[in-house]
């Protein structure tokens, strides 16, 4: 099997740009949870840490009032003096807390402060001195041969705190990433600039290029076509190959003046089902000559289907499909386009008969340039134009399904949204 391939083609450099600037915007985004992450975790646990702190120190404040209070508590006025002032805070300004003084057994002697605080058991916690909860955090310190005292405090202040981090942070990381993406994209923008004035005046060029060279091409064909038909039959004149290869060369050109054309055609609205049709009706005599049959489904007449789109680039795509399907059909064989609209896109399926794409080639086959084992007559652009007109206007070409007896070509494009 000849075959014969180029290297594929370098990306769109304005669709490597956005990638990039979504890229950068992705990598930003990462950058910036792993920073304010840590930094979040980090405050939250210094700030669990200086609570433990002061608490420790709120302990040892009360422990060294246990003797006083224990003893206090013992005649009747000073039980009654401790309770009158069981709920006052034991420093102004601190509500948020709570201070408890029990003696040997684990019976409460004394409290202070207005925190509310889970039950304790009577026994004294020795094997659990911090104790956790949602709205604050204590500590039960041990008093030798006097009890143990029991400090709280709140943690609604260090909880607020944290909410304000936190919605600073994000308001700085959307703030940062819209930055970096603003700025990515103009840098970017600043460096693809040369590129994109040299990718445009290449367009040019082949457009220019491939409209001046048809001129001498119509000119040539023009020539062969007046040539006497006594003189084509004349043996050691290759008249016909003259012609074929004028055709192919103007099919070439074409191909090229498309690829350099497309950014500049209008979109309209327009039938993909009368398209198709027109299609149908202009290469049925190319197909009757091999007694190929050429289906379309649904039946124009009663349905139609509305796109956006290039008319002239989508003409082009789904006649290279259909000239591809009747040069692969044999004799006798049906090439069918159906048509499946979506909620959002509309398949096209073109089918032919012939012997499939080798499934180590159903990528190989959008190449441009690239051509199997049928090396004659066409350009090795068709697929891989298509696929570039299809890409073009938001869809896609691939191979459906490949097998022997039945090859089907997929399009896939977006429906033109609904008139309001």
């Amino acid at each position: 099997m000849a075959t014969g391939s180029t290297p594929p083609l370098p990306p769109d450099p304005l669709q490597l740009k956005r990638r990039l600037v979504l890229q950068g915007g992705g990598f930003a985004v990462l950058l910036l949870a792993a920073f304010s992450g840590s930094l979040y975790w980090g405050i939250g646990v210094q700030r669990g840490n200086d609570q433990r702190t002061e608490l420790r120190q709120l302990a040892a404040s009360a422990a060294a009032q246990l003797p006083l209070i224990a003893h206090e508590t013992r005649e009747p006025a000073g039980r009654a003096k401790f309770r009158g002032a069981a709920r006052r805070p034991a420093i102004e300004g601190l509500e948020e807390q709570r201070v408890q003084w029990f003696d040997t057994q684990g019976r409460l002697l004394s409290e202070q402060g207005t925190l509310a605080v889970p039950v304790l058991p009577l026994l004294p916690q020795s094997s659990r001195p911090w104790q956790q909860w949602p709205g604050g955090m204590s500590l039960w310190q041990p008093v030798a041969g006097m009890g143990a005292v029991r400090v709280a405090l709140s943690d609604q202040a260090a909880k607020a705190d944290l909410l304000r981090l936190q919605r600073g942070l994000l308001l700085g990381g959307v703030v940062t990433v819209l930055a970096a993406l603003l700025v990515g994209r103009r840098m970017l923008e600043v460096a693809f600039a040369p590129l994109q004035q040299q990718l445009s005046a290449l367009q040019q060029f082949t457009a220019d290029a491939s409209h001046e060279l048809r001129h001498p091409l119509t000119a040539l064909r023009t020539l062969l076509a007046a040539v006497p038909p006594e003189l084509q039959r004349q043996p050691g004149l290759a008249w016909h190959d003259l012609d074929a290869l004028t055709h192919h060369m103007g099919q070439l050109l074409d191909d090229l003046l498309l690829l350099a054309r497309q950014q500049q055609q209008p979109t309209q609205l327009f039938d993909l089902l009368e398209l198709l049709e027109d299609l149908i009706r202009c290469y049925q005599p190319q197909a009757a000559t091999r007694a190929i049959a050429l289906r379309l489904t649904p039946d124009p007449s009663a349905a139609s289907l509305p796109i956006c789109g290039q008319s002239q680039a989508l003409l082009r795509l789904f006649t290279n499909l259909v000239v591809n399907a009747i040069r692969h059909s044999p004799v006798g064989g049906t090439v069918s386009i159906d048509v499946i609209p979506g909620a959002r896109l509309v398949k096209v399926a073109v089918i032919d008969q012939g012997a499939g794409i080798p499934q180590a080639q159903q990528q190989q086959v959008f190449d441009r340039f690239w051509r199997g084992r049928d090396r004659g007559g066409h350009s090795g652009l068709g697929l891989g134009i298509a696929r570039a007109i299809a890409r073009h206007h938001g869809g896609d070409l691939r191979v459906g399904e490949s097998r022997p007896g039945r090859c089907v070509l997929l399009v896939e494009l977006p429906l033109a949204p609904p008139i309001s």
